[in-house]
């Protein structure tokens, strides 16, 4: 459509009452429009036409531009003399080219927002200068730049439609990446777009029923300021529909409650006692004491005697009234079994006296004081820290020495960090995937042993697919591994996922059971051998010289490792330090290739490393295909 490109003066500019399109009003207000067109001028021309009146002009399309600018030519930060660019289009074309505009305008897609709000805070812009800029508040700024700190493949998740906003906002709760990651790959497709579901995840929301609240109680954390919001639609008696709102208040009290308890026990003699609201196993860092045998009293065998009596009187009342024909009361069952739980809790009290903890071994051994699931107070006694390791060793020897102990193993620095272990297992898992993806004869042995595994084992598993109890679970090898997607492994799966893209015929009325009913069994063998190949799981955290399931699907393929990966500036060496470089190159190649290393700068060292390598297999220990 012909126009003509002018320069008009904004005071001789109105707003067309008979070609103007757009009726409804904007969300975008008029004074941060204006604060925009301030900041960043007009960046889109005005399209026109002529008015009746002499000298003026109408505009079909930018209206709300205009008003804009008209609000600054009333603020004064309109410059003087300055013109705004024009589109002059004829009569007979106006409300065509008006409709056009406005139907066709697109607007920019939230996520690119995210990254443009980003990138101008990068580069020195504040927060009110991007508002003004994209005319918005400054509170739309803050909130898309919290949006924008989202996993890339969550984001890249919400391009493509498959996540919602308010998901994607779920998930920002935490900026911790991995985390949000971890729990979108956890979720079914369903629950990874659910808000209430993700936020229960990420950040587990803290009722009456915690554990932690049934230790100090609810009066207690009520009675030191800490408030409470209610489920409107839970019953008044249910725990789980009251909601405590400072969670740093209970986690002081609880704290503070087991203080006392580990004052008690090293007022008892014991040389530390520790706190903590984790109700893990203890760690295997410690070693520990056992307490000695002590006899019992008379008083005590006395006592054990007469509870051992009454135990064998109610076993014989009960099997009594379990052998009866006719249906036995079941409040009294009940009633004679609570009955024998407490005399059988009585009988192990009395019979835990037998044992205790000497002096000695209490001067070189402590506790630490927990809560167990329940919330019920746990106390762990009988611990040496690594760091008592050596006085523990010296008492064994003294004549009144700590009787039987186990040490705890000697402290050593980890020769991989825990996030190198992680890259390098991810790497590790990908390649195995690569090779069973190309190998359907073992893919499906591995499928069929799986589903006799939970078929003739225990346990339930959902229900999803085309009614059939299956599921897939895969891990995010790319947030582990930054690597991984340029690594052999990473391509290969790239290619394959790729190639079967382009195959399936998707959607939700069934798409992928028409093509797979139309398809030859090699075909779908194929595809089988990708679909099991990528739910293969071997990430690790720390470094382990057993071998595992991982090491045994690799075994079965016969993979050969240096054929996938390599250790490279990027893959390994960069995140090792200077002496283990020289460690490296000694086994891989040789210490007289070593030797220049140690004074060398880590850069240097580091391609001086990566030379040595190429062309050999040197591998680190946690790319070992281990043997079983």
């Amino acid at each position: 459509m012909k126009h003509k490109a002018i320069e008009l003066d904004p005071r001789k500019l109105v707003v067309s009452e008979q070609y103007q399109a757009r009726k409804t009003a904007s969300q975008t207000p008029l004074p941060q429009l204006a604060d925009s067109i301030a900041t960043v001028g007009l960046l889109h021309a005005l399209a026109v036409v002529k008015s009746k009146k002499r000298g003026f002009h109408e505009v079909i399309a930018g209206g709300r531009r205009l008003q804009a600018i008209h609000l600054l030519l009333d603020d004064g930060r309109w410059p003087e003399g300055q013109l705004v660019a024009g589109n002059l289009y004829d009569e007979e074309n106006a409300l065509l080219v008006s409709i056009t505009e406005n139907v066709q305008r697109e607007q920019m897609h939230p996520a690119d927002e995210f990254e443009a709000f980003a990138e101008l805070i990068s580069q020195g812009k504040t927060i009110e200068d991007v508002a003004a800029a994209f005319g918005v508040t400054a509170t739309v700024v803050r909130r898309r730049l919290r949006l924008g700190r989202v996993a890339p493949a969550l984001m890249q998740a919400y391009r493509d439609n498959e996540l919602p906003l308010d998901a994607l906002m779920a998930y920002a709760m935490t900026d911790d990446q991995e985390r949000q990651v971890q729990v979108y790959s956890n979720l079914n497709m369903w629950d990874r777009k659910s808000p209430r579901v993700i936020r229960g995840m990420i950040e587990e929301a803290m009722t009456a029923n915690h554990r932690l609240v049934h230790f100090i109680g609810l009066d207690a954390y009520q009675a030191a300021g800490g408030g409470v919001t209610r489920d409107l639609f839970a019953d008044e008696d249910d725990l789980n529909g009251i909601y405590l709102i400072d969670r740093a208040l209970v986690d002081r009290l609880t704290l503070s409650k087991l203080q006392e308890t580990a004052a008690s026990l090293t007022a008892q003699g014991w040389a530390w006692a520790e706190v903590t609201l984790d109700s893990e196993p203890v760690s295997n860092r410690y070693g520990r004491v056992y307490p000695e045998p002590v006899d019992l009293t008379p008083e005590q065998q006395a006592t054990v005697a007469k509870l051992q009596t009454q135990e064998k009187l109610l076993m014989h009342d009960i099997a009594i009234l379990e052998d009866e024909e006719e249906k036995a009361d079941e409040d009294e069952w009940e009633a004679l079994n609570q009955q024998l739980d407490e005399l059988q809790e009585q009988i192990r009290a009395v019979e835990d006296q037998c044992a205790a903890y000497t002096d000695s071994q209490k001067k070189v051994a402590g506790c630490i004081v927990r809560l167990d699931y329940q919330g019920v107070l746990d106390i762990v006694e009988g611990l040496i820290r690594p760091e008592d390791r050596a006085q523990a060793q010296e008492q064994q020897q003294d004549a009144d020495g700590v009787g039987r102990v186990s040490l705890p193993a000697v402290k050593t620095r980890p020769t991989h960090s825990e996030r190198l272990v992680r890259q390098l297992t991810a790497n590790k898992t990908a390649i195995v995937q690569a090779a069973l993806a190309n190998n359907p004869k073992v893919a499906l042995a591995v499928l069929v042993a799986q589903l006799a595994r939970r078929h003739f084992g225990a346990g339930y598993y959902s229900y999803g697919g085309f009614g059939l109890g299956i599921s897939t679970s895969c891990e995010p090898l790319a947030a582990d591994a930054p690597d991984f997607q340029e690594s052999r492994a990473g391509q290969e799966l790239a290619r394959i996922e790729q190639h079967w893209g382009d195959v399936i015929t998707p959607g939700s009325d069934g798409g992928e059971l028409a093509w797979a009913l139309s398809q030859d069994t090699e075909t779908l063998l194929e595809l089988l051998a990708y679909l099991v190949a990528v739910t293969v799981q071997g990430i690790q955290h720390q470094e382990s010289s057993q071998a595992n399931t991982l090491d045994q699907l690799a075994e079965l393929l016969n993979i050969q490792m240096p054929e996938w990966w390599r250790a490279t500036g990027e893959t390994y060496l960069s995140h090792v330090s200077k002496d283990r470089l020289v460690e490296v190159v000694s086994e891989g190649a040789s210490p007289e290739q070593a030797a220049p290393l140690v004074r060398m700068k880590k850069k240097e060292a580091v391609d001086v490393a990566e030379q040595a390598l190429a062309g050999t297999d040197w591998l680190p220990s946690i790319m070992v295909i281990k043997q079983n």
